[in-house]
């Protein structure tokens, strides 16, 4: 993907040898994150960027697009990031190791 495509403070849906994948440029720099929350699965590319944090549009959890780490419930788990780098003005986003998020739970805890 060329490296004009997307702003910065802008977001993006990809999809990527079957991986979905969210693509985020801050200040310049890009971030590529697992486009799943780890509480129920939403697309985070329906939610909002806010500095180096996604928030997820269904319960409100936040990610930080750097590392993945959750920073706000409901969800626990972090979400898989993905390395980014820039050749000849093209992006370069690698899904190798990529995990399929487990299924949510819902309902009682037993």
């Amino acid at each position: 993907m060329p490296i004009t495509t997307l702003a910065d403070g802008e977001m993006r849906a990809l999809r990527i040898d079957g991986v979905d994948v969210l693509l985020c440029r801050v200040e310049g720099e890009y971030f590529a994150m697992a486009n799943s929350c780890s509480h129920a699965r939403q697309a985070l590319s329906a939610g909002r960027l806010r500095g180096h944090e996604v928030i997820c549009p269904l319960h409100g959890a936040r990610f930080d697009i750097r590392s993945g780490a959750c920073r706000a419930a409901p969800a626990s788990r972090p979400v898989q990031t993905f390395p980014v780098r820039v050749e000849s003005g093209k992006l370069h986003i690698s899904v190798a190791g990529a995990v399929q998020p487990p299924r949510p739970r819902f309902g009682p805890m037993n």
